[in-house]
């Protein structure tokens, strides 16, 4: 469209506000605001006799006659549509008023939806970067009627959100959730600074301290056997069976054993949903929350899945109670909670229900991301496979990684660091509200602003990390980096890196989420050579997602089926240090002597609806990925062969002695005729 603008209110430096921000634009945007306005008048008393005339009368006599047919059906895409104009045309002619609260350099857009339009459905978080690049390291966009704050500086986001937290720790609403997440209780990243936040983060503290302890790392160790056994088995499965691991891994901290692990992964999946910008409806149109179940699809959907995951919740509470009273009940959060109920100040069993399990949600939705993003770095880059192999056959041989060999495995350590660098598994970063009107570097930042520190930016700042768009782990072990720290039996970590957040809202689960990596894809490492996709494959086509063991799917009234939802070693030694930088020296993968070169893409697969249009696809097959908020690499076919019989037939033997000692339990079936709990909740078809 001629004469289009990208919607933005500039934060630059002080240096650069002289070359940026001139009168003359200023001028400019007031006329287009009241341009706009007398637009607007007359289409917004149309649309408000429209909306009575023809949805509010309509809608009356055909639930009085109660005559719910497709009539019913078209009203209802009428009410959404021009509900929603109405309500953004008010927006729009309500501008002028606060824009006295705006800094002085506000630019409209388009009008009404402000900066939307440009903003891709897949992959927006690089349209966030490139303007960033354009506006500075801050600015300010409007969506649909919204401030937004985009921060591509580490530096910026230190001085804002944790020098500045308390103003800036606080959530935004997300409108698809049927109980308010600000002050609900339910979950703990999406709470607002309250009384809730405190109690449940002073516990959530505690159990992760829990996690630590050599108990828990007994899970990831135990679950690596299954999940290589089944790669061994269905290699096309790939992405199902990273994502098993984890939610086993994550059920198994939570209530102690892994018979839940398939329901967690589908409560995660449907939380995403609700919890995205792209992908419940009612985020983007928040009204249809304040329509009838029964006119509300979205709303209704929300409903069910509410209720299904508050009943799962208390079932794995109570299961857990069952076990501690027969003394079978093995260490975990809930029992942790259970034997200090007090001491809590919870509200009730239910918050402790909901404090597990929440926990358990976050560990099932994100740390499986890394994992898949490793398959597909090692496709794209095959540079680093033989390097991670000679440092695994070094330290560990013949037998799997262990927690333990951490120290003495900075290359590993480096490539889990580089591979949440690379592709973030929450690339727009986890959002912050603003509760007061700021000010930063002379600008004005309004209270009630949503603040995206933009983690796909941050991660690419060209003076920390060189050639960012490159996949290369060598930047955190090789000392000429601005990365490198010592010693390298603690560093490289992802403890304490930009993708946990800032300040007071940083994810408490970051010790779960290096163990679970270090010893997932050590594990994959060790077992499997991982190259492009060759003509003599065995690894079939992906076309179908995984089955699972439970049967959710076979009741369309109990939960969305799979298919419906589619979704080393310290450097104060010398001798040591030259041999493990020594090996670092295969052709083709130092930086320094040659940029790592991308080999040709393997072809991507299976497209569920979650991962948006599949008919636009990205020139960098390597940037494939899901449209939610945590983002996935869409899977794709490559060879994952066995490096040797030695190591299949170690594998094999351990986890066939875990399953003869009772290890492998099959997953649980929690809903359906049988569990007498089958339609008064869950989901139905969507």
């Amino acid at each position: 469209m001629a004469g289009k603008q990208v919607e933005a209110n500039i934060l630059p430096t002080a240096a650069t506000n002289d070359a940026k921000v001139n009168n003359g634009a200023k001028e400019e945007t007031k006329k287009r605001q009241r341009i706009n306005n007398g637009l607007l008048l007359v289409p917004t008393l149309l649309y408000r006799r429209a909306f009575y005339k023809y949805t509010w009368e309509p809608i009356q006599k055909i639930r009085q006659t109660k005559e719910i047919d497709k009539t019913l059906v078209s009203i209802v895409n009428f009410v959404e549509d021009k509900y929603a104009e109405l309500q953004s045309v008010q927006v729009a002619l309500d501008i002028e008023d606060h824009t006295s609260t705006l800094a002085d350099n506000y630019m409209l857009g388009y009008p009404i939806l402000g900066s939307v339009p440009e903003v891709p459905e897949k992959n927006g978080f690089i349209k966030f970067a490139d303007w960033g690049k354009q506006y500075g390291p801050i600015y300010q966009c409007n969506l649909a009627g919204h401030n937004h704050v985009w921060i591509s500086s580490d530096q910026i986001a230190k001085d804002l959100l944790s020098k500045r937290a308390a103003i800036y720790s606080d959530r935004p609403h997300i409108p698809s959730l049927i109980d308010d997440n600000r002050s609900s209780a339910q979950y703990l990243p999406l709470l607002s600074r309250n009384e809730g936040h405190t109690r449940q983060r002073k516990f959530a503290n505690i159990i992760m301290r829990e996690s630590e302890k050599a108990a828990f790392h007994r899970y990831p160790e135990m679950e690596s056997k299954r999940m290589l056994t089944e790669l061994l088995d269905a290699p096309d499965q790939y992405n199902h069976i990273l994502e098993s691991f984890i939610s086993r891994v994550t059920c198994r901290l939570a209530w102690g054993h892994s018979e839940g692990s398939d329901e967690l992964k589908q409560r995660a999946r449907e939380l995403l949903i609700g919890v995205s910008p792209t992908g419940s409806l009612s985020n983007k149109l928040p009204f249809l929350m304040s329509l009838p179940d029964w006119l509300s699809p979205p709303k209704a959907w929300e409903r069910r899945r509410a209720t299904t995951e508050r009943t799962w919740f208390q079932t794995m509470q109570e299961q857990v109670v069952n076990d501690m009273q027969s003394g079978q009940a093995a260490p975990s959060w809930m029992k942790t909670f259970l034997n200090g109920r007090s001491k809590w100040g919870f509200k009730s069993d239910t918050e402790g229900a909901y404090a597990v399990g929440m926990h358990g949600i976050a560990g099932a939705l994100t740390i499986a991301a890394p994992m898949q993003t490793f398959c597909l770095a090692m496709t794209h880059y095959p540079q680093f496979l033989p390097m991670l192999h000679e440092e695994l056959d070094r330290v560990c041989g013949d037998r799997m990684p262990r927690s333990e060999d951490r120290p003495n495995l900075p290359f590993l350590r480096a490539i889990i660091r580089e591979c949440i660098r690379w592709r973030p598994p929450v690339p727009t970063g986890i959002p912050h509200y603003l509760i007061q009107d700021d000010e930063y570097n002379g600008y004005h930042i309004p209270k009630g602003s949503t603040i995206h520190p933009l983690e796909w930016a941050i991660s690419r700042d060209p003076d920390i990390y060189p050639d960012p768009e490159a996949f290369n782990p060598l930047r955190w072990i090789k000392p000429e980096y601005p990365t490198y720290q010592e010693p390298l039996t603690q560093y490289p970590t992802i403890i304490n890196s930009t993708q946990f957040g800032y300040g007071r809202r940083t994810c408490t689960g970051q010790a779960v989420a290096d163990e679970d990596l270090l010893i997932g894809i050590g594990a994959i490492a060790w077992l499997f050579d991982i190259k492009k996709l060759s003509e003599n494959s065995t690894m079939p086509p992906i076309t179908k997602p995984m089955k699972t063991e439970h049967k959710i799917g076979m009741n369309e009234k109990a939960s969305i089926s799979n298919e419906e939802l589619n979704a080393g070693l310290d450097t104060t030694e010398p001798t040591m240090e030259g041999k493990i930088l020594a090996k670092f020296t295969y052709p083709g993968s130092d930086p320094s002597n040659s940029a790592p070169k991308k080999s040709k893409s393997a072809e991507p697969a299976y497209k569920p609806l979650e991962w948006g249009d599949i008919t636009k696809k990205p020139e960098d097959p390597t940037l494939d990925y899901s449209i939610l908020l945590i983002a996935k690499p869409i899977p794709f076919k490559f060879d994952l062969k066995p490096r040797d019989t030695l190591r299949i037939n170690t594998v094999r033997n351990l986890f066939n002695e875990g399953v003869e000692n009772g290890d492998y339990p099959e997953t649980r079936e929690y809903w359906g005729p049988n569990q007498g709990r089958g339609l008064p909740v869950g989901w139905s078809k969507v």
